[in-house]
């Protein structure tokens, strides 16, 4: 630590991570072991975690007792200091009890989809070389074909069956301790998992707090996986820092969402864009039926602006915070509130306060305002790695390389046009599949858009789509291709264009672009 940027709870000081400048909050938890003791003091008898499935109601000191009762368990069962628990087990207090519990006992928590098939899961234990398993009895067929000779034991007996007092006073885990590891969706190329530090999810935890203005008295539906970064970096730690609480879905659907934020009082959703066309169809997604729910986190992939303005007629109670972030950036790049979103259509903000943000040409200089280039970050919340160095880290002097690529304009805002390995280029000229979605969505006749390049003998490539209608809009291809080249130009005129009924996503709900490649050559 290095000096102090300014005071109060926004006081940033400078400290060096990995041999590299950063900015870090003055005042933040070093782990999110520190972050449910802290709330002990303040909440203890106040309910952190709903778990419908199990029909429980868990309290700050009940969580904190079943922490401790599991972090014994695990230890004593031979785990040494450094080992990595996988868990296969779906959002609920078992999923939740397992992260802090590893924590807790110096191990860590590899979390693994539940809807992968036996191989990847074989492949992700092979990777991170797990020392036991932890799984749901509904999902052990899976777990026993993968598990090879990694130990495999029921979840609830392991992390459910003790309950023992909190220890304080105990030393906590360093700040820059891996506690758990991520595993990326792995549509390309082999499995990787980002490893996961105290640093980085204090930061996250912090960022999210301050930026959404968390209380007490909020609370929040996690259907997203704890297997991601979502489900217990930005969603429950940053509740339990604020003393709130948080229900937890074993199950996703977007009626059952509805459901359970009506039942629950919820008071703010984190989403994947994707998912606001399915709670558009649903009934009961109204300020009528929903008038608690006033704050709503989304990223991961483009929104379409039209959808949002739906969002905002039904429910205009509700404020919107785009989130750029990455599973290796853990907390937020950039944040636009919607109050900015506006005047700044397409962009997802201005840099949080600990990042540092460039936008970079092949060369490694940094671009000029306006003009595209790969977006680097630095910050405190970069993985410093992941596990076993399977793919090194794209990292420059400190500067995470994330392969996006994005142009700033001259007030610091940042515009995604999309991976740099999506980038078109038709007879030598770049064509961003951002650009492309956004002058198709603008038309207002579509719920969603992909652009993608299409291999040609001629050009190189040319820009493909596959679309989405709005409900009840007949469309006409060629106006959607006229308005591509009004905006920007022939040379980004989608040719072939095909319409679907939905985008083919990956279990991120991401678009699958080579999916939708297949679409468009399909005989």
């Amino acid at each position: 630590m290095t000096g102090s940027r300014q005071s109060g709870p926004d006081a940033l000081v400078d400290e060096v991570v990995g041999g590299s400048p950063v900015r870090c909050y003055a005042e933040r938890p070093t782990s999110v072991v520190q972050v449910l003791e802290e709330a002990l003091s303040r909440s203890a008898d106040d309910v952190l975690l709903v778990d419908p499935a199990l029909g429980t109601s868990t309290t700050y000191d009940g969580f904190a007792r079943l922490i401790e009762g599991a972090a014994a368990t695990l230890r004593g069962r031979g785990l040494r200091t450094g080992d990595r628990v996988a868990v296969l087990a779906r959002n609920g207090l078992e999923a939740a009890v397992a992260i802090w519990a590893c924590a807790r006992a110096g191990l860590v928590h590899v979390g693994l989809p539940v809807d992968a098939p036996a191989a990847r899961v074989a492949a992700l234990l092979e990777l991170t070389g797990a020392a036991l398993l932890l799984v749901q009895p509904d999902l052990e067929a899976v777990a026993r074909e993968a598990a090879g000779d990694v130990p495999v034991a029921d979840a609830a007996d392991v992390l459910l069956g003790v309950e023992t007092a909190w220890q304080h006073g105990v030393p906590l885990p360093d700040q820059d301790a891996t506690y758990s590891l991520i595993p990326t969706s792995g549509t390309t190329g082999a499995p990787k998992a980002v490893r996961v530090t105290g640093r980085m999810s204090g930061h996250a935890a912090v960022a999210y707090v301050r930026t959404l203005g968390l209380t007490p008295a909020d609370r929040t539906p996690i259907h997203l996986p704890f297997a991601w970064v979502s489900g217990h970096v930005t969603q429950l730690t940053p509740a339990m820092l604020s003393g709130g609480s948080a229900v937890t879905m074993a199950t996703f659907s977007a009626p059952q969402l509805v459901q359970v934020a009506r039942e629950h009082a919820a008071t703010w959703l984190d989403v994947v864009p994707s998912i606001w066309e399915m709670l558009l169809r649903t009934q009961g997604f109204s300020a009528e039926r929903l008038p608690q729910v006033r704050l709503a986190v989304f990223g991961g992939a483009p929104a379409p602006p039209g959808t949002l303005d739906r969002v905002r007629e039904r429910m205009p109670q509700l404020r919107l915070f785009d989130v750029y972030a990455l599973s290796e950036t853990c907390a937020p790049v950039t944040v636009l509130a919607d109050a900015e979103a506006g005047r700044r259509p397409g962009s997802v903000g201005r840099p949080a306060p600990y990042v540092d943000l460039r936008v970079v040409a092949p060369d490694g200089t940094d671009v000029a305002r306006g003009e595209p280039g790969e977006v680097w970050v630095r910050s405190p919340a970069v993985t410093p790695g992941y596990w076993g160095d399977a793919v090194a880290l794209a990292v420059s002097d400190g500067w995470f390389r994330t392969g996006d690529l994005g142009r700033m304009d001259d007030e610091g805002y940042l515009f995604v046009g999309g991976r740099a390995v999506d980038l078109i280029i038709r007879g030598g000229v770049n064509i961003y599949p951002a650009e492309v979605e956004r002058a198709l969505l603008a038309t207002g006749l579509l719920a969603d858009a992909v652009a993608v390049g299409v291999p040609s003998p001629v050009t190189g490539h040319n820009v493909g789509a596959v679309v989405v209608a709005r409900p009840g809009v007949a469309l006409e291809p060629a106006r959607l291709q006229v308005a591509v080249r009004d905006t920007l130009g022939a040379h980004a005129v989608p040719r072939p264009l095909r319409v679907v009924d939905a985008l083919p996503r990956n279990r991120n709900g991401k678009v699958d672009r080579a999916q939708a490649l297949a679409l468009l050559t399909r005989s």
